[in-house]
């Protein structure tokens, strides 16, 4: 059979403010809550000695609860936005032993059958958890909501994190019933929306969680005839998938380098629905991209922040010479400290904002509601991709014409622009493979080199700020930068107005 789940992170026990913030809600509306008690579960999951399960994303557990076993095997399936719907299997076992032959309609990767899996298979982490069950009963939708607290261990490793969710479970009936459910949490608890499985936590417990960044692709991936709709859909799920794997990594790692991609996915996002919105214009989509404009303002912030790693980082340009001052390092990293400590990013990502805006573009996916509203989303992405890219290009050209001097301020000045006009290539340059890299190589330069111009800019006032002794001699010394790095751009700026353009 199939799932449709939605899950929460928590941050703490979330069932006295359940039963006392959202259920008298629930019931306002008419909802039946049927409360099916505590059980505690015991699952070990299991895979090959090359972890081949993991490798095809799929999760093979046995459960055991009251003395009653079941083994189960999840397929990786789809996810969107913190809405998870893949295939899953269950068949009753008379021990904790697996028997993977009992999987009759499995369809195990290719070369591979359950006889030969199961002769294999070693248990690899476990998840123990105590679920308290609530049965939700709409008048046209049958929702199951569970809490699971507990924590995953790996054995092996000597090690385990905690387990502290909320799980919807559609087991009938209307879609719809569930996101309103889901939207009625955040607000009355602190939640944030996860497409982080369990089994892909005991993966990250078995090998350990690396601090490294998961980058998006060159170019969306498009097939030839992709329509509007399919590509539109493709970018909304891409960016939401970014945004959710280094939000999970930020709480894992702590490491600021994932704000980044949050920010950078958050204003993909926003980029996407503008360029798409005037074709699969409605309400929604409206609505939709005002949340991720204001979304997208109260990450401004982490500008500085990441013009502050850039300085502070031993693998930047800036680094050979900035060590010679440990006072301005130590001011820096101060300021670093500050702006995370100002901001709070753990509590910002637990507030309602960020998982309302992604159930919306969940929802969105799931519902399409463009086709209600206009005619011609089903047309080739194509018809509209090259005019796309031409104005863009257009309007980034006479924002820096090239008889133009080019000073930091006019960079800076188009950098939002210039952006976003990538993004737009991001999006519908795959219908162009032939020569779309050379021509969008030395913008990337430019872009790359806003950044140091903006890393610089904040080294700038920085020195005024800590009023160091050495002030005279590092205001010298980033002068000098700027310029150098000034005409570098400046050859690239060359470069990118006289290439010709892929579309």
């Amino acid at each position: 059979m199939s799932e449709t789940e939605i899950k929460f992170v928590v941050r703490d026990n979330p069932l006295e403010a359940l039963k006392d913030a959202v259920f008298p809600l629930l019931k306002e509306k008419g909802v039946n809550i049927e409360e099916q008690g505590q059980s505690y579960l015991q699952n070990d999951y299991y895979d090959t000695p090359e972890h081949l399960f993991q490798q095809h994303k799929i999760g093979m557990r046995v459960r055991g609860a009251n003395g009653e076993f079941e083994q189960t095997v999840k397929t990786n399936g789809k996810v969107s936005g913190g809405l998870h719907q893949r295939l899953e299997l269950n068949v009753p076992l008379a021990n904790e032993q697996p028997d993977l032959t009992l999987f009759e309609t499995m369809q195990w990767p290719e070369g591979e059958d359950g006889k030969s899996l199961n002769s294999r298979l070693t248990k690899q982490f476990g998840t123990h958890f105590s679920r308290t069950q609530f049965d939700l009963v709409f008048e046209d939708a049958e929702i199951e909501l569970v809490v699971d607290i507990g924590e995953v261990t790996a054995p092996q490793q000597q090690n385990a994190s905690p387990i502290c969710e909320i799980e919807l479970e559609l087991k009938q009936g209307n879609l719809l019933r569930m996101f309103e459910l889901a939207s009625l949490l955040p607000g009355k608890l602190p939640v944030r929306l996860s497409d982080t499985s369990k089994a892909a936590q005991g993966y990250q417990l078995l090998h350990g969680v690396q601090n490294k960044i998961s980058p998006l692709p060159d170019f969306l991936p498009l097939t030839e005839n992709v329509t509007t709709e399919e590509a539109f859909c493709q970018a909304l799920a891409c960016g939401l998938r970014h945004w959710q794997v280094h939000e999970h990594l930020f709480f894992e790692t702590q490491s600021p380098k994932m704000l980044t991609e949050i920010t950078r996915a958050v204003r993909m996002l926003m980029q996407t629905v503008s360029l798409y919105l005037p074709v699969l214009q409605c309400p929604a989509l409206l609505a939709l991209h005002k949340k991720l404009m204001r979304y997208a303002e109260a990450w401004l912030w982490q500008d500085d922040l990441q013009s502050l790693r850039m300085l502070l980082s031993k693998k930047s340009l800036f680094n050979k010479r900035l060590s010679r001052y440990p006072a301005l390092l130590s001011y820096l990293q101060g300021r670093q400290a500050g702006l995370l400590q100002a901001h709070d990013p753990q509590s910002k990502l637990y507030e309602d904002t960020p998982s309302l805006l992604k159930l919306s573009i969940a929802q969105i996916l799931q519902e399409k509601p463009w086709r209600g509203a206009v005619t011609g989303y089903d047309l080739p992405l194509m018809e509209h991709a090259k005019g796309w890219l031409s104005q863009g290009w257009q309007t980034i050209q006479q924002s820096m014409p090239i008889q133009r001097q080019m000073h930091a301020a006019n960079y800076t000045s188009v950098e939002v622009l210039l952006r976003q006009t990538l993004f737009n290539g991001f999006l519908v340059a795959d219908l162009f493979a032939h020569s779309r890299g050379h021509f969008r190589a030395p913008w990337l330069d430019i872009l790359t080199g806003i950044d140091e111009l903006n890393a610089l800019l904040l080294l700038k006032k920085s020195v005024f700020d800590a009023e160091l002794a050495e002030q005279r001699e590092l205001l010298e010394w980033v002068q000098e930068k700027t310029q150098n790095l000034l005409r570098v751009m400046e050859r690239s700026r060359q470069a990118a107005m006289s290439g010709e353009v892929y579309w």
